[in-house]
This record gives C-alpha cells, sequence and structure tokens, in this order.
C-alpha cells in the first residue's frame, strides 16, 4: 500500500494514524532529517562472530552509564565492498576488529521494519582512535602490573647454568619459530624442544597462550620457558599485551623469555617477562650464548685445574728430588759425625780410666771391707790398707794417723 499524505491522513482526536509499514518509513525519514550526513558513534563491540554472514557482520556496540549498559545493532554490509574496505582498512593500520575493542564507526540510522529496529549501519571507521584507545589501555594495564608487582616475579627465577631442554610456546607455523628452531640445531649444543602449538594472534590467541603456559610449566623436566612470534602489526600482536597472558608468565616457576615482533616493539609480556629478546632468533641465540658461556667458564676451570696439578707435581717432584739427594749424602754426614763422637767419647773414656790415672802415678787404697778410703777417718790406727798402684797391689797395717 502505497503510503498516505497528510491531508489523506486519518487523524482521532487530534492525533495521525499510520500503518506499521507507514511507521517505519516515517522513522527513517525522521532519521535522515535528523542526520542527514549519518554521525560518528563509539563503543565496546559485542557478540562479533570470527566469520561474517554472507550479507556481512551483525553485533552490538555497547557503551556503560550509570545505571548498567546500553547497546545498539550494527551493521556492516558486505554490499557495495563496504565490509571489505573497513576490515582492510583496520588491518593495515594494525587494529583488526575483535570483541572487547573500543572503536568509533561512521554510521547511519536504520529502523527495520520487519523487526521494528533500530540500528546504524556502517559506512567507515575511525582507525587513528582505535589506536588510541589499545595504547590507552595498554598504558592503563602496565602501571597496573607495575603497582602489584607483578612485573619483577618472573625475573627472581634462578635460570640454570645450561638451560638446554626448553618448553616454547608458539605456533608451529610461525616463521619466527621456524628461525629459532633452525639457529638452535645448527649451534651443534644438544637443545631439546617441548612446544605447545598455539594461535599467536586472533581472539583464541590469549587464552591458548594462557593455558600452554601453565602446562609447560608443571613439567619438572624443563630448563626455560620461551614464548615467541614473529613480527606483526600492532593488532596482530594484541595477545601479547593480554593481562591475563602477562599474570599467567608472573606466575610461572620457570624463567620465561620472550622474543615477539620486530626490533621496535615491546608488548606487555615482554615487561613481566624474566629476559625480553627483540625476536625469536634474538632468543635462540641468547640460549646459544648462555651454554657456550658456561662451556667457557668450564673449560677456564679445567685449565685452571689442570695448571694448578702440573704445579704440584713439579713442587712435589722437586720435594723428592731434594730429599732423595738428602738420602745419598745424610747418612754419610750422619756416620762420620757419630765417628768423630765416638771417638771423642773414647778418649774422654781412656782420659777417666783408673787404669790410665794409676799409669800416671796414682793409687787408690781401700779399707779391709774394700771402700775407698777417702778421708784419715777411714783409716783408723791398726786397720790394714790395700793400695792398688799401676802394676800391682800393697797391704800395710796403720801405725799412726796425722
Amino acid at each position: 500500500m502505497p503510503p498516505r499524505t497528510p491531508k489523506q491522513r486519518e487523524m482521532i482526536d487530534g492525533r495521525p494514524v499510520y500503518s506499521i509499514a507507514e511507521f517505519g518509513q516515517s522513522v527513517n525519514v525522521a532519521l535522515d532529517d535528523v542526520f542527514p550526513k549519518g554521525l560518528w558513534i563509539e563503543g565496546e563491540v559485542r557478540g562479533l562472530k570470527p566469520e561474517h554472514h554472507p550479507t556481512g557482520h551483525y553485533f552490538s556496540l555497547v557503551d556503560k552509564e550509570r545505571f548498567g549498559e546500553v547497546s545498539v545493532d550494527m551493521k556492516l554490509f558486505t554490499r557495495d565492498d563496504v565490509l571489505e574496505e573497513v576490515m582492510s582498512k583496520m588491518a593495515r593500520h594494525g587494529v583488526p576488529l575483535q570483541n572487547g575493542m573500543r572503536v568509533r564507526f561512521l554510521c547511519r540510522p536504520d529502523f527495520w521494519r520487519k523487526s521494528g529496529q533500530l540500528g546504524l549501519i556502517i559506512d567507515d571507521v575511525d582507525t587513528t582512535f582505535a589506536l588510541g584507545e589499545i595504547a590507552r589501555k595498554r598504558e592503563e594495564l602496565i602501571k597496573k602490573l607495575i603497582a602489584a608487582g607483578v612485573h619483577e616475579k618472573n625475573k627472581r627465577r634462578p635460570v640454570p647454568m645450561v638451560p638446554l631442554r626448553i618448553g616454547v610456546v608458539s605456533s608451529l607455523r610461525a616463521a619466527g619459530f621456524i628461525d629459532a628452531k633452525r639457529q638452535l640445531e645448527e649451534s651443534g649444543w644438544g637443545f631439546e624442544l617441548l612446544v605447545a602449538d598455539v594461535n599467536v594472534q586472533g581472539d583464541r590467541a590469549p587464552r591458548q597462550i594462557v593455558t600452554a603456559l601453565a602446562l609447560l610449566d608443571r613439567r619438572d623436566d624443563l630448563d626455560v620457558i620461551i614464548m615467541i612470534r614473529g613480527g606483526g602489526s600492532q593488532g596482530d600482536l594484541a595477545a601479547f599485551d593480554d593481562e591475563s597472558v602477562a599474570i599467567a608468565i608472573s606466575r610461572c616457576t620457570h624463567p620465561v623469555f620472550t622474543g615477539i615482533g620486530h626490533e621496535i616493539d615491546t608488548s606487555v609480556a615482554d615487561i613481566v617477562a624474566h629476559t625480553n629478546l627483540k625476536t625469536p632468533t634474538a632468543v635462540a641465540v641468547h640460549l646459544i650464548d648462555l651454554v657456550e658461556r658456561f662451556d667457557r667458564w668450564l673449560a677456564s676451570r679445567a685449565r685452571t685445574l689442570s695448571d694448578r696439578t702440573s704445579n704440584a707435581v713439579l713442587r712435589s717432584r722437586s720435594r723428592l728430588g731434594r730429599c732423595a739427594e738428602r738420602l745419598r749424602t745424610r747418612p754419610a754426614t750422619i756416620v762420620a759425625a757419630s765417628r768423630h763422637r765416638l771417638d771423642v767419647q773414647r778418649a774422654t773414656v781412656r782420659l777417666l780410666d783408673p787404669a790410665t790415672t794409676l799409669a800416671r802415678g796414682w793409687s787408690i787404697t781401700r779399707d779391709a771391707d774394700g771402700r775407698v778410703v777417702k778421708s784419715v777417718n777411714g783409716a783408723p790406727k791398726g786397720a790394714t790398707l790395700v793400695t792398688t798402684v799401676a802394676d800391682g797391689t800393697i797391704t800395710s797395717t796403720v801405725e799412726e794417723v796425722t
């Protein structure tokens, strides 16, 4: 039925009568009058599906107010290539459209008469706003983690001197993982890799990364865990700015090394990790350097031990030589000295021999009991004395004592 003109419209008590179709058409006309060039609207994306419907993406933009949340239905149609243009524009700026992000769209209000619902048809997107929102949320998260001390927890984990058993959180198909793996294999050291294959971008990535970290951290046969991903846009690396990933790293009992993105990229995961390197290849080089550093230290200790052993052997040989020389020369010296002492003692003994003394004219007088007479008191008058001289004895009787 064609819409009626105001002159034709039925009135009841001064109020116009509309059919449902007329009402819908009038609402759209009124909306076009209020927003002739469309409007920019911003909010948080909710209900976006990984794959779009053949006719487009259908989701909600949500905003918070004092008494709760308000939302509006959004329509990003495939017709006129609008969906492709919007998605490509966001991808070029590294901010792929995903749930939870706050965006600003250029829209046209649309009252869909078939369901009686008011929605917004998307014509364009403000990527600058999306980038700014991502940066703002990232800075807020970093401040929050630093205030809670989360950024220091994993840095306190000791790194083994020879980290050869490596847990890896990465995509097996990622070029960064392939490059790092090749670097470790070509090093010649016996690295062992246990890989948790995860998505490293997209809505599913944070949850998979958190699960992989938890599973690897339960193992006691690993030395370190590395989390690596090659370069990409800011949006591609968004999973590594996720708070749940940062918390999971801080809870790991193993030290976590990160190599995410290009040299200019620093993710939240890098900030809370034990050690962050610029690229996956740099992580591999760092691990190789740790092993080679231990090998150099071990070689140095071996050389020191060898030098000390050699010096000890040389000193021992020198001492043995001196001892052998003393064994050859000292006995003769000792014998000669002993002979000399013996000669002196023999001469002394000869000098002290009574026979020698008697031969020089001395004599020894004893009483009848054989006691040596040393005083006149020992030879009273009438006593018999025996006097020994060099060539015999003389017996006499004491007649007088003076």
